[in-house]
């Protein structure tokens, strides 16, 4: 009866957080926060549907306005907040990070150049670069985001 009286007083107020860290391991609830904090998933898609849409531009399915300069700027999205802001920082460390990081600065400038090759007409470089570099980067960023993924599990 005395663990049951413990563990009401721990859910009340602050106290339960301190107490949970030490009740389930300070690892496994820092991951869990992280976890609910950041939907790595929705970040993929997002860079995922980005890729697309410019791939419908390369091969001239699509007639809307591009302007390169935002995307030439990796912090502009969400993905990119994270990694040059502190939300990722327990990761800072491993291999993936730096993956993701480097990836994830040349997915957005290689798109910029993408949309500066398809403004000067010259389709045909802009879809080397698309099919080759581009999509490996792409590739790279999903690769990273997963093993992050996994290390939040």
């Amino acid at each position: 009866m005395g663990g049951y009286k413990a563990l009401t007083v721990i859910t009340k107020g602050h106290k339960l957080l301190a107490n949970m860290n030490e009740f389930v391991g300070k690892d496994v609830y820092r991951k869990r926060v992280m976890r609910d904090r950041l939907n790595l998933l929705a970040a993929a898609e997002a860079h995922v549907l980005w890729k697309t849409r410019l791939g419908h531009h390369v091969r001239g399915d699509i007639r809307e306005s591009l302007e390169s300069a935002p995307l030439g700027q990796d912090g502009i999205c969400q993905l990119g907040n994270w990694i040059n802001g502190s939300v990722l920082e327990p990761f800072c460390e491993l291999d993936e990070f730096k993956q993701l990081k480097e990836a994830h600065r040349q997915f957005h400038q290689l798109g910029e150049l993408i949309i500066e090759k398809l403004k000067a007409g010259d389709r045909s470089s802009a879809g080397t670069i698309f099919n080759t570099e581009y999509s490996q980067s792409l590739r790279r960023i999903i690769q990273s985001l997963t093993e992050i993924n996994k290390q939040l599990a």
